[in-house]
């Protein structure tokens, strides 16, 4: 019955930032050429260190050498939001009930994090740039991540294809009716974390992967020069030379899009992925 109530929840949540994401709103409309270092209560923290384009504007913070995504720190639970339109590619789930210093590597002197949240999900928009998001604790995409056959695991990093969407129940309807696209202000899942022993443990990560034939020149050279210095680390090969190969920007550097605090109509402006909680109060979501 509990897991009946969760999935008509998600489903229903979904529904609701579907059919409301340019709902009137009391809130003033703002616009930002960059993406703050602070908004909404969220703190973007450590950028992506594979990226070709990163920065330390926002934090002097440093992730581990493959980082793939930003870090944006915020409350464990954060409704997380689409950005723009854009066509959901995958959703993986690696989360496990927790995370200990054999398969932690980058800490092992703090021992065992538990909790460990890692459900990604892979977007396209329509310039053809994917989109990541990994560190969400869950996703109305996939009601089954972490029920029943899906239950997490104990430990991170001992299963692999078990926890598959089609393994798992599938994808949600309304999003397999609609070829998987998701609208720009669309609930895509809640903020998670990846332990508890640093302040920094919640969090999501996030970056976009651009289609490198949406680069001038200069910026193909810049990714083609991070591809060689991402393929010098062991770890690029034993883990996954696709990723590697990839031109990954970080989100807090990118120049060439304007950010918004609440939906518009406007399909060229990129929406904060965490919204003032007044908003979504507005338009009836409640945790």
């Amino acid at each position: 019955m509990k897991k009946l109530s969760l999935y008509i929840f998600l489903v229903l949540m979904f529904s609701i930032f579907t059919s409301y994401s340019f709902a009137e709103t009391k809130i003033k409309y703002k616009t930002y050429q960059k993406l703050p270092c602070n908004f909404n209560g969220a703190k973007i923290d450590s950028p992506a260190a594979i990226a070709f384009k990163n920065s330390s504007r926002c934090s002097k913070s440093k992730g581990y050498p493959l980082k793939r995504g930003t870090s944006i720190l915020v409350k464990r639970g954060t409704p997380i939001f689409a950005i723009t339109d854009m066509k959901l590619i995958y959703a993986k789930d690696r989360s496990a009930k927790q995370r200990s210093k054999i398969y932690n590597k980058t800490q092992k002197k703090q021992g065992t994090d538990y909790i460990f949240d890692d459900i990604e999900l892979m977007f396209v928009d329509k310039n053809d740039n994917q989109i990541l998001f990994y560190h969400l604790m869950d996703t109305p995409f996939v009601p089954g991540f972490g029920k029943g056959n899906c239950e997490r695991p104990l430990e991170f990093g001992t299963e692999k294809f078990k926890r598959s969407p089609y393994n798992c129940g599938g994808y949600l309807k309304e999003i397999t009716n609609n070829n998987m696209w998701v609208k720009k202000g669309d609930l895509i899942g809640h903020s998670g974390t990846t332990g508890s022993n640093s302040k920094g443990d919640p969090h999501i990560s996030f970056s976009f992967i651009i289609n490198k034939e949406n680069l001038n020149k200069k910026e193909k050279k810049l990714c083609d020069l991070q591809v060689k210095k991402n393929f010098k680390q062991n770890e690029c090969i034993k883990w996954s030379p696709l990723f590697c190969r990839q031109c990954y920007y970080a989100p807090e550097v990118r120049k060439d899009i304007i950010w918004e605090n609440i939906p518009s109509d406007n399909s060229n402006y990129y929406l904060l992925p965490i919204i003032n909680k007044k908003y979504y109060k507005e338009i009836g979501y409640k945790k």
